[in-house]
């Protein structure tokens, strides 16, 4: 089984470009400073995945960074069975009549415990608060390739899948194939060009208007600076990342 490269690059590139302007399309007050093709990995495994797509814009990295679009979920407030909390001993009433002074000393120790755990709660949530704005505060500072500004996993839109799961699967088991039959190397170095000039198309494209200024590459931890010097222009690597500039 081969692979069309010229077919593969042109369904990622379509792909990738009709989903991320229909996104940015929708939402026009936002700045999206970043597109990235993520989840491919140069290392020889048993397969070879495909690329999903991530953006990002401005306003939605000031949101995560103050924590305004985490979800907080709501404690669990069971509701307690009097009954239950009841324990039968050897001297009680048949009747349970002595369940009354059970009870009342019971609520008289829970004043006691909830004026210490409220206390205890204000106190947390100052805590809470201070350490937030630290990181907050961390984060704004901290912009470097491996911060939530430019870790795709971190996005407001990621992962996108370019295709579905069957196309997928068929994508990757001819990519695989011809790693196997033509050396891992030699196939990611030609699969990694080829991502690398959808990255540059998709720039074209994208960089227009509020967005003329958009980032757009191949996303891989372990070559990030190579990949970085290859997808931005001597502008944006000034800009974002001085000290890979040349």
């Amino acid at each position: 089984m081969g692979v069309d490269w010229t077919a593969l690059e042109e369904a990622i590139r379509v792909s990738a470009l009709r989903q991320a302007a229909e996104i940015i399309d929708r939402h026009p007050d936002e700045v999206f400073y970043a597109v990235a093709l993520d989840g491919v990995s140069a290392d020889e495994t048993d397969h070879i995945d495909l690329p999903v797509l991530a953006l990002n814009s401005e306003e939605a990295l000031t949101r995560a960074l103050a924590g305004e679009d985490e979800e907080k979920d709501a404690e669990d407030f069971e509701e307690v069975d009097e009954e239950e909390r009841f324990e039968e001993r050897a001297d009680a009433d048949d009747d349970g009549s002595d369940r009354d002074h059970y009870l009342d000393q019971d609520n008289t120790n829970s004043d006691d415990d909830d004026d210490e755990t409220a206390e205890e709660d204000e106190d947390d949530e100052d805590i809470d608060d201070v350490l937030k704005e630290l990181d907050a505060l961390t984060s704004d500072a901290e912009q470097g390739y491996f911060s939530s500004k430019w870790n795709p996993n971190d996005w407001q839109w990621s992962p996108i899948e370019l295709f579905d799961e069957s196309a997928t699967e068929l994508w990757s088991q001819a990519l695989t194939s011809v790693a196997k039959n033509h050396g891992w190397d030699k196939t990611n170095r030609l699969y990694y060009e080829m991502l690398i000039r959808v990255t540059e198309s998709l720039r074209k494209a994208l960089a227009a208007g509020r967005n003329a200024d958009v980032v757009v590459y191949l996303s891989d931890d372990d070559h990030g600076d190579e990949l970085l010097r290859r997808c931005l222009t001597e502008a944006q690597l000034t800009k974002h990342f001085p000290e890979l500039a040349h």
